[in-house]
């Protein structure tokens, strides 16, 4: 009997060590997701730049058969995202985040994009939440397929955030790979190449038909 209780208390311990792990590992973000701060002078000016270089390269005069490259890093579409993103969505795409939803941030690999944020869940604390996109261009359509997902440091099923977001496309998500310009030219994306911290475009700029 004395052993049973031993075995007893001892695997109720594990147990109880285990979940205490699992949820301090589900209240850990990834080493990447480190949000900056929207109200530093430096960030606003960092997505200043990079708005500007990338809407200058857009709009360059080239001639349809040029193929142009530009590369894009993290911290300059981190520092847009502090402080444009919101702005921007509510006024060009008239669309606002979820309000659970706090801080995104991005890290690119050469496997794909990562998108952390902090979501409250349930009503309760914001808790770090990741999930990994792979992008590709096919037929002129920008394809966007989750791979997968963390809350914190703990794997979960791709198939729950799917689920969660319920858009019934399926698991691949789709939109027209060209950017229109003001003088009614559009840019064209070929491809997409992934490295560590950037993500390079590959483009083409059409002429208006």
């Amino acid at each position: 009997m004395k052993k049973f209780l031993i075995i007893l208390g001892s695997g109720t311990a594990l147990i109880v060590a285990l979940i205490a792990i699992v949820a301090w590992l589900s209240l850990q973000p990834q080493s990447w997701y480190v949000p900056l701060d929207h109200s530093q002078p430096e960030v606003a000016k960092l997505a200043e730049r990079s708005e500007y270089r990338l809407n200058e390269e857009f709009h360059k005069v080239r001639s349809v058969e040029e193929v142009w490259k530009i590369r894009l890093n993290d911290t300059f579409m981190n520092a847009w995202i502090a402080t444009r993103l919101e702005d921007w969505l509510t006024h060009d795409q008239d669309f606002e985040l979820p309000s659970e939803l706090h801080n995104p941030h991005i890290h690119v690999t050469p496997s794909g994009v990562w998108i952390g944020a902090m979501v409250e869940i349930d009503k309760e604390a914001p808790r770090p939440i990741a999930v990994q996109i792979q992008i590709q261009v096919t037929n002129g359509m920008l394809l966007a397929e989750p791979i997968a997902l963390r809350l914190g440091k703990i794997p979960l099923p791709i198939s729950v955030f799917l689920q969660a977001i319920d858009d019934g496309q399926g698991e691949v998500f789709a939109v027209e790979a060209f950017a229109p310009l003001m003088d009614d030219r559009e840019v064209e994306i070929l491809s997409i190449l992934f490295e560590e911290g950037s993500l390079v475009l590959e483009c083409q700029t059409r002429l208006p038909n």
